[in-house]
């Protein structure tokens, strides 16, 4: 069965608080305190050169006095001993110029070949040691991924913390066609994002997200930056990007993962847009599947992945007593959203064995060991085969097998934390839509699930935004600017106008306001966006509709209309006549 607890995750959103701190702007710093590579490099090598360069003008002055043959004798010029140590000590040599060298100048020469053959070996071997140390070679890399962020052209995500939350959401960011860039303290994370098999190569480096100069060079000041995920395995980390992206970037949206509501509430007083406690809110949508079951079951199939059958309804997740097995946050956090809710809750730690389970209806397996969890969940289901069982997954490796056990619901923190982040930054709207459904009572819950379903079909449905732009919606916009069009008008199939479309508007986004489940009758306007749910191919007719004239006159008013537009002329010249002589 589909695990509908691992699907339906909310966070809290933070109120706006425009004039709740005091700021005075600040250029966002994105040089941090280290040496450039060049500068490094010709620090180092101070001692080669000098070496290098008193042995080329030492040599040079010794041919120079060097004297010549009986029929040369006078020595060579400064000059042409420099030309001749040049192309000796840089080359193989050209030969005795400008004329037959005297033994003396010979004997200096072959001198000059063996003492420029040890300076090169000791600059060179200085060279190497340099590119062995790791302060250059972290200088490098920091210079090339400082210009790689810099030359970025497209609107991207600053991704703080590449653990298993922070994979996940890079790949729901690349699925989607989204650039974004990774910043982690660990760097065998970042070496491994290079292995992980994205289609792009993605701007990573290994460094803290606690230091504001290196958020700026990862992108915070970026003007193509949109958003900042926090997602370190610290909570005080992650606190510490939210006020740096808040006094320094207070228009980008942040979204922060916390598993310590002490530090919530500080994120929350720093405006954090979005701020995911995994463990705290699990307990709450068990409470919300048992208080609300068909607020849930909407939910979590608008959450599911595309092509989801609906899930079955939870008969047996009714009142009564529930047991937690857990360690560390995770049981607290749960059992104190259960005892909230007026259930009877007991909170075991696994450390003290296999708990009794027998008159139980409920039994949450939460310990930060999958195989502990696997084993106690199998043994629950052997004393009681009617309980609900609820995993904690805690590594991605383990997923084949939990899939095979069936547990009623996997939790896995990392999913979470990647749908609801990934939602929030690439369809807000489809996100502020099940946030609805998830404050929404019970009854209207129900009704708008029957009525997709009913339009769609029992899957998970696509979205798509359509937006009453001329760019986007040409023959829509023309239409509208002298006659009305209603939202059930562009839902029709252009080729048979009275059969609907399986699309159904979910969200109707007017002047900055949201409308949800609009009216069929409601008249559009322009500069409307309207979210629509429903199968692909039924989306992709919408869209085109709007493209065409004449498809936008007759699923607005059942008149066939030419497809040229001179022919089109000509029918409405027609009609006109008919109406006045009608008249």
């Amino acid at each position: 069965m589909v695990n509908l607890l691992q699907l339906l995750h909310k966070g809290r959103p933070a109120l706006a608080r425009p004039d709740s701190l005091r700021r005075v702007r600040v250029d966002v710093p994105d040089e941090p305190m280290t040496t450039d590579a060049v500068f490094l490099v010709l620090r180092r090598i101070r001692t080669p050169l000098v070496v290098l360069v008193g042995t080329f003008a030492l040599m040079t002055f010794g041919l120079s006095v060097m004297p010549g043959t009986v029929e040369n004798p006078e020595p060579l010029g400064v000059f042409d001993a420099f030309y001749v140590i040049s192309y000796t000590g840089l080359t193989i040599g050209y030969g005795e110029v400008p004329h037959p060298y005297s033994y003396a100048q010979r004997m200096w020469v072959t001198l000059t070949i063996y003492v420029s053959v040890l300076a090169w070996s000791y600059s060179l071997a200085v060279l190497l040691a340099i590119a062995q140390e790791r302060t250059f070679r972290d200088s490098i890399a920091l210079q090339r991924f400082s210009r790689r962020v810099r030359r970025l052209q497209s609107p991207f995500v600053l991704v703080v913390g590449y653990g298993q939350a922070g994979e996940a959401v890079c790949r729901a960011l690349e699925d989607q066609g989204r650039e974004f860039v990774v910043l982690d303290s660990d760097a065998g994370r970042v070496e491994q994002l290079a292995l992980d098999g994205y289609t792009s190569d993605v701007p990573a480096f290994a460094a803290s997200g606690r230091d504001p100069r290196m958020l700026g060079m990862a992108g915070l000041g970026h003007d193509q930056c949109e958003a900042v995920l926090a997602l370190t395995d610290s909570d005080e980390t992650n606190l510490s990007i939210v006020m740096s992206v808040n006094l320094l970037r207070p228009e980008l949206m942040v979204i922060a993962r916390s598993s310590d509501r002490e530090h919530a509430q500080q994120m929350h007083d720093f405006a954090a847009d979005v701020i995911i406690n995994p463990f705290d809110r699990y307990g709450a949508y068990l409470v919300m599947a048992l208080r609300r079951p068909a607020g849930f079951r909407l939910a979590s199939w608008l959450m599911s992945p595309r092509g989801t059958g609906l899930p079955h309804k939870l008969e047996h997740l009714t009142d009564g007593h529930w047991v937690v097995c857990a360690d560390g946050d995770f049981g607290v956090e749960v059992t104190r959203d259960l005892e909230s809710a007026g259930l009877d809750v007991v909170l075991v730690d696994p450390v003290d064995g296999r708990p009794d389970v027998t008159d139980a209806v409920g039994f949450i397996a939460g310990a930060e060991s999958d195989i502990v969890n696997m084993a106690m969940a199998a043994h629950a289901r052997i004393e009681n085969d009617q309980l609900f069982i609820a995993v904690r997954q805690n590594s991605s490796i383990n997923q084949a097998p939990l899939r095979a056990f069936d547990a009623d619901s996997v939790f896995v923190p990392t999913e979470l934390l990647a749908r609801e982040a990934v939602a929030r930054i690439t369809s807000p709207n489809y996100w502020s839509f099940i946030d609805h459904v998830l404050h929404e009572d019970d009854d209207w819950d129900e009704r708008i699930m029957d009525e997709i379903v009913e339009v769609v079909g029992h899957e998970t449905p696509a979205s798509s935004r359509v937006d009453m732009e001329f760019h986007s919606a040409p023959a829509a916009v023309r239409w509208m600017r002298s006659r009305e069009l209603t939202v059930g008008d562009i839902l029709r199939d252009p080729d048979d106008r009275g059969t609907r479309l399986a699309a159904y508007p979910a969200v109707l986004v007017r002047d900055g306001r949201r409308i949800f489940t609009p009216a069929l009758d409601l008249p559009l306007r322009e500069g409307d966006g309207l979210l629509l749910l429903g199968r692909e191919a039924d989306l992709l007719v919408v869209r085109s509709t709007l493209f065409h004239d004449s498809a936008v006159e007759y699923v607005a008013t059942g008149r066939e209309v030419a497809t040229a537009w001179i022919f089109r002329q000509v029918q409405r010249w027609r009609w006109a006549a008919q109406e006045r002589r009608g008249a």
